[in-house]
């Protein structure tokens, strides 16, 4: 059937249970039907070699056994568990066995810092956390600082003192789960992102933020019931947790996880091994697989779609993957607090640059600033009806911020776009200046607050500044404290000083000593004057 956006787009109609349950629908559901009880769910793979398959009737038992793991250590609704984990399986696991008995499981990187883990401990209010040993460095030190966290459940061996084996406990636990069922409205799960004030903030979703990305597993993945699917990242992102785990699981496809360290070329290897279907990963990975197929032949002719979404997607790398692999790549937007809503289409013609249009279901468009919609051509911020199921219920503890996002019946994105006569969106910026690098969103007032603290800055800016197609790096502009002549020292302190107080990803990868910073009137920083001005350019020494 032809792709009818248009008749797509109004005959959309959401169906939102009043009770409904994440966790029971990724796994019991499909575990009750024969046709899925013993199909595989899930494939793991290690850079060690190590390989793990999971059926639906696998993933619905061990997900019971956790659930009444934490039961049993006094785990209530409501209730925060870190997850601190790399790609294993008892990352989603963990995840809805949690979710299943109305706990609200808080996904974090691997890579965040003591000083990092111990803020989201700390403000989510924690009851526990799930890590490994090789990763517990950074929970114990915070272990007495947060006072409401009680339990450290271990995943592998050894398990340090004071710590809960996680396999040990769950071989105790019965296979089957009787717990009330919770509201399609309860929180479900909560994710940090980056915040405009300095420090992260916990973004709470609901159980039917699920479904509110049943239009994205649709018409942006293009899900079929056979498809095997695989993300490239890291987990503890949704885009990768949801896009590579929930969505395939809630319609009863495989996916696939890579538990080894980043590889462009496993990720080659892997989707001929295992079939894959449809592959999801960054503009960057996609650039470093095209790097390393090099003029080798690769069997991808099982792969039938293919997403990008977290960077810009060049025109060029478009068509170079097209050329290669015979293959488009879909370009999707989407934010933590509303997961992917705009987006390339299967059956809609791609005009590459553009990540296309909303989605049907989500009644997405532009407005000015009295929250009147603008016409075509006409630069306007993304909003989309408050009431929309896959838009967060708010940020943790932050009623002011929240309400910021929310006005006169709109959740209002940030982001700032124009649309043209074929009513594809173009992207124009962010008010708040985030940065998106190697598919990380950095902010950088998370970044200036800390670089701001070395005793050689006076003062600092930090902002995204494009060094190569399809490569943005997030750079520090330091004006050097009075007495700081040597900028060669200060520039591998201030280096080295953000890598100990910050996850790698947000650390600055270029630093550029300046006289000043560029600032409004008021004293608001002038970041787009930076990016202009320094993109391309050589750091100054």
């Amino acid at each position: 059937m032809e792709f009818d956006y248009d008749r797509l787009r109004k005959s959309w109609k959401w169906e939102v249970p009043e009770y409904y349950n994440i966790g029971k629908d990724c796994t019991d559901k499909l575990a009750l039907l024969p046709s899925h009880r013993e199909k595989v769910a899930l494939y793991w793979e290690s850079d060690e070699g190590e390989c793990r398959t999971y059926t639906f009737a696998d993933l619905s038992v061990l997900t019971n056994k956790i659930a009444n793991a934490l039961l049993s250590l006094g785990f209530d609704k409501g209730e925060r568990i870190v997850i601190r984990l790399p790609n294993l399986p008892e990352f989603p696991l963990v995840f809805l066995g949690a979710a299943k008995i109305g706990a609200v499981p808080v996904p974090t990187s691997s890579m965040l810092t003591e000083e990092e883990v111990g803020f989201v401990l700390s403000d989510s209010g924690a009851k526990g956390v799930v890590t490994t040993p090789e990763l517990y460095g950074a929970v114990e030190p915070n272990r007495g600082a947060s006072g409401q966290l009680e339990h450290v459940l271990i995943v592998g061996g050894p398990v340090p003192r004071g710590c809960v084996d996680l396999k040990e406990l769950i071989m105790k636990t019965p296979d089957s789960l009787n717990v009330p069922e919770t509201k399609a409205v309860d929180p479900a799960y909560m994710c940090y992102t980056s915040g405009t004030t300095g420090y992260p903030r916990g973004v709470v979703h609901a159980h039917r933020s699920l479904i509110g990305r049943d239009p994205s597993a649709k018409f942006w993945q293009a899900l079929r019931p056979d498809d095997t699917v695989m993300h490239a990242g890291k987990l503890n992102w949704t885009y990768a947790l949801g896009t590579g785990c929930l969505d395939p699981w809630r319609r009863g496809c495989a996916t696939v996880i890579w538990g080894g360290e980043h590889d462009a070329l496993k990720f080659l290897e892997m989707i001929k091994k295992y079939g894959v279907n449809v592959f999801m990963a960054v503009p960057g990975v996609y650039r470093q697989m095209l790097r390393a197929a090099g003029t080798a032949p690769f069997d991808l002719s099982g792969l039938r779609h293919a997403l990008s979404a977290g960077e810009h997607l060049s025109e060029e790398l478009f068509l170079s993957w097209k050329e290669r692999f015979g293959v488009e790549l879909y370009d999707g937007l989407g934010m933590s607090e509303f997961s992917y809503y705009i987006s390339n289409m299967a059956g809609m013609p791609i005009k590459p640059g553009s990540p296309g249009k909303p989605q049907p279901g989500h009644q997405s468009t532009l407005i000015d600033e009295d929250c009147v919609e603008v016409p075509p051509g006409e630069v306007g911020v993304l909003a989309t009806p408050a009431g929309d199921p896959g838009i967060m219920l708010g940020y943790w503890s932050q009623p002011e911020q929240t309400a910021e996002s929310f006005r006169e019946g709109w959740f209002i994105s940030g982001d700032y776009f124009y649309r043209d006569e074929e009513g594809y969106y173009w992207l124009m910026g962010r008010h708040d200046d985030m940065i998106n690098t190697f598919g990380y969103r950095v902010s950088p007032f998370e970044v200036e607050r800390v670089i701001s603290e070395h005793p050689a800055v006076g003062e600092c800016a930090v902002a995204g500044i494009t060094v190569d197609k399809d490569k943005t790096v997030t750079a520090v502009f330091v004006v050097l404290g009075a007495g700081q002549g040597d900028k060669e020292e200060a520039r591998k302190s201030i280096i080295e000083y953000s890598k100990s107080r910050l996850a790698d990803y947000k650390c600055p990868r270029e630093v550029y000593f300046v006289e000043s910073v560029p600032k409004t009137p008021n004293g608001k920083i002038m970041r787009a004057v930076l990016r202009e001005e320094y993109s391309n350019a050589e750091p100054n020494l």
